[in-house]
């Protein structure tokens, strides 16, 4: 990546730029596969939209999926970070104290929870894998294997959960202090106990701007990314193979003026893959321009993808948070689960659909007067139907609800 040099004199892009607190980019559940959140434009209202940005061809081109103004409407989902799931098409948004999931590679989004003032997320390494943490003052740890619909608690006094590992169970996290020093912890059963792995002040001693060391997973058991910055203002690349005990430099930058500039990072599904997207508003304080570096190894050299993100990209219609709530109790589960749902009195005749992953309905409920039903993994024939991910939806005259997972599980077999 070439040094980028902006000279900036006027003030108003400040603001601008102050707004992207919330910018992130993820891996998605396929190699080349990214998605990206950032703020977009100013329209002519003085209204900064925010986006929501997939790619599957690591950044070269990018589509956009979700937008909204800086303040939307009351119940409107609102861009915040975004975070990839290991079922391909699934989505996590959480910023604003609230957490949404997309199935359909965040067009459409299903509101979650509102959880506490503060929260950290990380993504596990199987379907609807996701921990939270740090959304109360004991720091607590929660897992949820069912897109972030309920989560279980794991541990307190655990303020540091960043990332999951590539084998289930496996979580890491890092604490310490700018200028003292940092350790990274390491968790085999889902973070109720970790190992304390000090880390060389070498490869982690400051955090410039708000940039704390930020850790990433490989694609392989044990295998790590670290990116820390420094106190001239650049940030270097590091990778461990060994679960954090030793590490390799493989990437320095040059100075990156961070009161103009936002900069984030992710590995990849690929092996070897690695990628930093940096932003910057452009000199008419009206835009974003996006610049996707991609590494195929391990962060050494980066082909680097520009994106001018004017307004010329479609529109698209908002979601809002739905005046319904669907949820599965247990759910994978076994013989049978309790699907439980909430809606408004006066919808008409509903009907409660289980579809198989094409679609196709399977098995139909008449809930009219029912808060929940029963499911016991049966067709509408009667036959048990085989292991894997089914969706659930209610139906009410002309109207579907968005679709929720069911992972099925058959443990008797």
């Amino acid at each position: 990546m070439k040094k980028q040099i902006l000279f900036i004199i006027l003030l108003p892009g400040f603001w601008f730029l102050c707004l992207n607190s919330y910018s992130q980019i993820t891996r998605g559940a396929v190699p080349a596969e990214i998605y990206i959140s950032t703020d977009w434009y100013v329209d002519n209202f003085n209204d900064l939209h925010y986006a929501i940005f997939h790619s599957s061809d690591n950044g070269e081109n990018i589509t956009l999926k979700y937008e909204n103004i800086e303040v939307p409407p009351p119940g409107e989902m609102q861009v915040g970070k975004v975070l990839g799931d290991a079922t391909p098409g699934a989505l996590y948004n959480y910023g604003w104290n609230e957490l949404w999931v997309s199935f359909d590679f965040g067009e459409n989004w299903e509101y979650n929870e509102t959880y506490g003032s503060s929260g950290m997320f990380a993504s596990g390494c199987i379907n609807g894998e996701i921990y939270k943490c740090c959304v109360n003052p004991q720091g607590t740890i929660w897992r949820s294997i069912d897109y972030g619909n309920a989560f279980v608690e794991v541990t307190q006094d655990a303020k540091y959960v960043l990332e999951a590992g590539v084998i289930e169970g496996n979580l890491y996290g890092i604490d310490g202090n700018a200028g003292i020093g940092y350790n990274l912890h390491f968790s085999t059963n889902y973070g109720e106990e970790f190992i304390t792995i000090p880390i060389d002040s070498a490869v982690a001693f400051w955090s410039i701007g708000g940039y704390y060391p930020q850790i990433s997973r490989g694609t392989e058991p044990g295998e790590l990314y670290l990116v820390s910055w420094w106190l001239d203002y650049h940030y270097k690349i590091f990778h461990s193979v060994d679960t954090g005990y030793t590490w390799t430099e493989k990437f320095e930058s040059d100075y990156i003026n961070q009161y103009f500039w936002e900069v984030q990072y992710t590995a990849g599904r690929q092996p070897g893959s690695f990628y930093v997207m940096r932003s910057t508003v452009d000199p008419t304080f009206n835009h974003t321009l996006l610049y996707i570096d991609y590494s195929n190894d391990y962060g050494e050299t980066f082909t680097t993808y520009f994106h001018d993100l004017d307004s010329l990209f479609t529109s698209i219609t908002p979601i809002k948070k739905p005046d319904y709530r669907l949820s599965a109790f247990p759910n994978p589960f076994s013989k049978k689960t309790t699907l439980i749902f909430e809606f408004p009195e006066n919808y008409k005749n509903p009907v409660l659909n289980i579809c198989d992953i094409h679609g196709k309905t399977i098995r139909q409920y008449n809930i009219t007067g029912k808060k929940s039903q029963q499911w016991d993994g049966r067709n509408g024939n009667g036959n048990r139907v085989s292991n894997g991910v089914y969706f659930f939806n209610i139906e009410f005259g002309n109207f579907t609800s968005q679709c929720k997972k069911i992972l099925f599980i058959d443990q008797t077999q």
